[in-house]
């Protein structure tokens, strides 16, 4: 009975050592190339709309500047979608970010770019 309680904890604890490792912490640099001031920029697992707090805690985003943030990364899932909101309160979108293959994110504009909706 002991040796089969040592070995459930083994096992455990490698179960867990392998969830730890892999969620990395990871800086990402967001530049603002959107042609206006940003407020507001969060991210969501793709197309889940589960939007989470506001990654710039260091106010506005003036045009051509950027910002950095920490994020866990689990690398089953990479891919992101970024919401960015404007001055006058309209929130854009940059979709299939993938976290995974890079740390920058570059908020495009939107009268530019197809990829941005306004919702």
């Amino acid at each position: 009975m002991k040796t089969f309680i040592f070995a459930a904890s083994v096992l455990f604890a490698l179960c867990l050592f392998t969830t730890t490792s892999s969620a990395q912490v990871t800086t990402y640099s967001v530049t603002n190339n959107s042609g206006m001031v940003i407020t507001g920029v969060s991210i969501s697992p793709n197309d889940a709309n589960n939007w989470g707090t506001n990654l710039n805690t260091t106010g506005n985003v003036a045009i051509d500047r950027s910002f950095e943030f920490t994020q866990p990364l689990d690398r089953t899932n990479c891919v992101y979608d970024v919401r960015y909101q404007a001055e006058d309160g309209t929130y854009y979108y940059v979709q299939d970010v993938d976290l995974c293959t890079g740390t920058t994110i570059t908020l495009t504009n939107p009268a530019q770019d197809d990829r941005g909706k306004m919702k």
